[in-house]
């Protein structure tokens, strides 16, 4: 035999000695390690946790780790590396949890744990091990934060509201208010149910009530600053034209009903026009266009991709996010180059369409319910509007158009929670947290909470709205790893342009049956508990 024969014997025999081992740290690589851990064949059966430092170091623990409640800390057996990624020392190991910035692990997380440290966990392949699967098209998950019902057994593809759809990490949590409805309040109760229906954490610091009192005729909208206005007169569409002709009948009723279109098959990032003319409109002044609307899954599809692009390395990726702010605010960049729904007024005098305003809700679920305000027609004797939308083809579904005029900028009132519900039975420590700003409550899948509030006054007329804090964690599926592609990563936040022309062609494969996928591939909360997996 000769000497490369013998050398290559040597690292079969050290590979196989090593696996039947179940052994993870027979290399000082920390690429290598990364790449063993996240392989296929051990990627359930061997468990490890990874903890990413704030300080830019990294533990790789195997599954001999566990949670110290007496420390609030993390004990295991590791390897430590550098910030370059080099080996500093292999042991045992005692990680403060304050000093974390993202966990990562295979395993899924005891009661004790979720608790404590699921607010930074990553979850990697956990999706198999409790049995949910979407396997035609990974990429049409079901997804995006916690979804809020009026009625908890209802709207199977609609929620009443979704928040805070951006915050996919703990450095981007921020609190999103949606419009819920104008109703007569039977009594002075209310109530709205939180679900997790999908492979997300769900980290909640604040869900509170926004109130205000209504007479007969008005109606108060919020603007895309998260301002308040009362309203009266609603003048409805008398012609609304796109580019496959009338779609009046799509956006004249609050019916659910929506008017959509597809992407462009060579550039995601193609613009459409909408043509809409309002007649009759008595008062010209402090005009307001009422707007119902939420995204397609463009967007779904462009964050999961950019999560299956991170493969093995999206604990990396994701501690890059919590310390890099440039990272942080361009991680979305596609999406951000798709573009708002802008809107025009033409202008008799000057014979052109004029710049008013311009909106953006991110999240296919809900349907976003806004208003958005005018300048001031010069022409106070025309009482026909004509309005027009500059959109991105294929990324907004619109249910509702009509104008309205703006009576007053208001203030509604906050109200927190008097009581939760955890699947109907009262939840003190939910309460306690979601009334702790310092505290999150955090919702695994399947997870469902009722917030019950208590209004100032009975039997009256109020406008409505939600407003939820916080941040979610994706899991990461099985099936993402192997679309590993750093280099698209890259042109995703560096060359959004250029990234969603290439792209255009595989998105169109999926297109046609993605809504079908998305809507049958939530958690059902009545059947599903995290804690019972």
């Amino acid at each position: 035999m000769n000497r490369n024969n013998t050398f290559y014997l040597i690292i079969l025999l050290l590979s196989v000695f090593t696996f039947s081992c179940n052994e993870y740290f027979f290399r000082s690589n920390y690429n290598n390690v990364n790449d063993l851990v996240h392989g296929s064949d051990t990627m359930l059966e061997k468990p490890f946790l990874k903890a990413h430092l704030k300080n830019g170091f990294v533990y790789i623990l195997d599954n001999r780790w566990e949670f110290d409640t007496n420390t609030n800390s993390i004990t295991g057996f590791g390897s430590l590396y550098g910030i370059n990624r080099l080996l500093v020392s292999k042991g045992h190991a005692t990680i403060p949890i304050n000093n974390v910035s993202i966990f990562e692990t295979n395993s899924k997380l005891n009661e004790t744990e979720v608790e404590r440290i699921a607010a930074l966990s990553l979850l990697a392949g956990v999706d198999i091990a409790v049995g949910i699967f979407c396997l035609t098209n990974p990429k049409a998950c079901f997804g995006s934060c916690p979804t809020f019902y009026l009625n908890k057994n209802d709207n199977f593809h609609y929620a009443d509201a979704e928040g805070f759809s951006n915050a996919i990490s703990p450095s981007m949590e921020y609190g999103d208010i949606d419009a819920l409805c104008n109703t007569n309040i039977i009594g002075d109760s209310f109530s709205i149910t939180m679900k997790n229906e999908a492979l997300e954490t769900h980290c909640v610091n604040n869900v509170n009530l926004l109130a205000y009192p209504t007479n007969k005729g008005e109606r108060v909208y919020q603007s895309q600053k998260n301002d308040f206005y009362l309203c009266q007169n609603d003048y409805q569409v008398f012609k609304a034209t796109a580019d496959e002709g009338n779609i009046i009948s799509l956006i004249n009723n609050n019916d659910k009903t929506e008017r959509f279109s597809h992407t462009d098959s060579k550039n995601l990032s193609s613009k459409e026009e909408i043509y809409i003319d309002f007649k009759n409109v008595k008062d010209l002044n402090n005009l307001g266009l009422i707007i119902n609307f939420r995204q397609t899954l463009l967007s779904t599809y462009l964050f999961y991709s950019a999560m299956g692009y991170m493969g093995n390395k999206v604990s990396d990726m994701f501690a890059k996010i919590e310390s890099d702010s440039f990272l942080r605010n361009n991680f979305d960049a596609a999406v951000k180059e798709l573009g708002n729904i802008e809107v025009y007024v033409w202008n008799d005098m000057n014979n052109t369409w004029e710049f008013n305003n311009q909106f953006n809700e991110t999240g296919p679920i809900a349907i976003n319910k806004q208003i958005v305000l005018l300048k001031n027609n010069s022409n106070s004797n025309i009482s026909n509007i004509k309005v027009k939308l500059v959109l991105n083809k294929g990324l907004w579904r619109i249910d509702y158009l009509a104008l309205t005029n703006i009576k007053d900028k208001v203030a509604p009132i906050m109200l927190n929670p008097i009581s939760i519900l955890n699947k109907g039975k009262l939840d003190n420590n939910a309460l306690k947290s979601i009334l702790n700003t310092e505290k999150h409550l955090i919702s695994m899948p399947g997870s469902e909470y009722e917030f019950n509030f208590k209004l100032p006054k009975k039997n009256i007329d109020y406008e409505l709205f939600l407003y939820s804090k916080g941040y979610y964690l994706e899991w990461m599926r099985q099936h993402w790893i192997k679309d590993k592609n750093l280099l698209k990563l890259k042109q995703m936040v560096y060359n959004p342009k250029k990234y969603l022309k290439h792209e255009a062609p595989n998105f169109k494969k999926y297109e046609s049956y993605m809504e079908q996928e998305f809507w049958n591939s939530k958690v059902d909360t009545k059947t599903f508990s995290y804690d019972e997996k």
